[in-house]
C-alpha cells in the first residue's frame, strides 16, 4: 500500500519533466532568440569561380538592415539568404559599386511582407573579383537601409 501512495508522486514529477523537455528548445518561429535577428555566414565547396560557395545571411526589419557588413572572399560565388520580416512592406538588396552609383552590379528581386528569398550572386558577373568594399542598399528604402560588401 505504501507505493500507491507515491504513484500519483510519481505521475507529477514525469509530467513536470516531459513539459520541461518539451519546451526547452524552439526552433519555429521565433527562433527562440528573443526576436533578434541572427546572422550566418558559412563556406561550403559547392563549386563556383573561387570553388567555393558562401552562403550570408542578410534580415530586413524595423526598415534596416542586420548586418550592415556582408562579407566575401574574392573568387567565390555568393548565396544571399534574405529574410524580409517587416509586414507588409517591400525589400530587395542590390549591390552596388559606390555609395553614389545608380547602375547596380547585382539587383536582388523585391519582396513584400513576410518572406525569404536567396539571392545567387556570381563571382565576376554579379560580384567583383576585386577586393574591396562595394554598397549594397534596399531599392525602395536607399537611404534608410544601407550596407556595406566587402570583398577580402
Amino acid at each position: 500500500m505504501k507505493y500507491l501512495r507515491t504513484i500519483p508522486l510519481l505521475v507529477a514529477v514525469l509530467t513536470a519533466a516531459s513539459l520541461f523537455v518539451a519546451c526547452g528548445g524552439d526552433d519555429e518561429e521565433g527562433g527562440g532568440n528573443g526576436g533578434e535577428a541572427t546572422t550566418r555566414a558559412a563556406s561550403s565547396p559547392t563549386g563556383g569561380a573561387g570553388g567555393d560557395t558562401v552562403e550570408l545571411e542578410l534580415v530586413a526589419e524595423n526598415t534596416s538592415y542586420d548586418p550592415t557588413e556582408l562579407t566575401a572572399p574574392a573568387g567565390a560565388d555568393v548565396t544571399i539568404v534574405f529574410d524580409n520580416d517587416d509586414p507588409d512592406l517591400q525589400h530587395n538588396m542590390s549591390l552596388y559599386e559606390t555609395e553614389e552609383s545608380t547602375d547596380p552590379l547585382f539587383e536582388g528581386e523585391i519582396i513584400t511582407g513576410v518572406d525569404t528569398i536567396n539571392y545567387e550572386l556570381k563571382a565576376g558577373e554579379d560580384l567583383p573579383d576585386e577586393p574591396g568594399t562595394y554598397h549594397y542598399h534596399c531599392d525602395i528604402h536607399p537611404t534608410q537601409m544601407t550596407g556595406d560588401f566587402i570583398v577580402e
